[in-house]
């Protein structure tokens, strides 16, 4: 029974999706890293532009592995790419803006500890990113919504 339960909800689709939001986080933290390796300063700020380059990379990667690997959307019209584009993007940022005030107030209001917050966070992120991912960006054929089909 537990085997079985596990099968159900282990599926191709959720494997790809750990293992790319693994690499998807590589990105983002590389490419943070790297362009804090030049020091730019931007209002004040030497870790502002390393973490809007880190963020805008590590969406645009997710996005495409997403599309291809994670939900297997095959549809490559401009019109449907944008959309999901958009989707996708605005999505990810509303829920890492979340995250960030869910984050502050377990630590800073509740005194929990940082470590056990951020896991904590991160896993609601992540089911939170599958879920608009799975819902409103990449809608399998048949599960369109009504104004997909006008």
């Amino acid at each position: 029974m537990i085997k079985k339960l596990i099968g159900k909800i282990l599926t191709r689709e959720i494997i790809m999706y750990l293992i790319f939001g693994v690499l998807t986080t590589l990105v983002g933290l590389g490419s943070y890293e790297l362009v804090f390796l030049f020091k730019p300063v931007i209002f004040g700020s030497e870790a502002l532009l390393p973490q809007i380059i880190s963020v805008t990379l590590a969406i645009t990667f997710a996005f495409f592995v997403n599309k291809i690997f994670v939900f297997e959307s095959k549809n490559w019209d401009k019109k449907t790419v944008w959309r999901e584009a958009a989707t996708f993007s605005v999505g990810r940022l509303a829920i890492s803006g979340a995250e960030t005030v869910l984050l502050v107030w377990l630590v800073d209001a509740l005194g929990l500890h940082k470590s056990f917050s951020k896991i904590f966070t991160l896993c609601l992120v992540m089911i939170s990113n599958y879920v608009v991912s799975k819902f409103a960006v990449f809608i399998k054929k048949g599960d369109e919504k009504k104004e997909d089909k006008e």
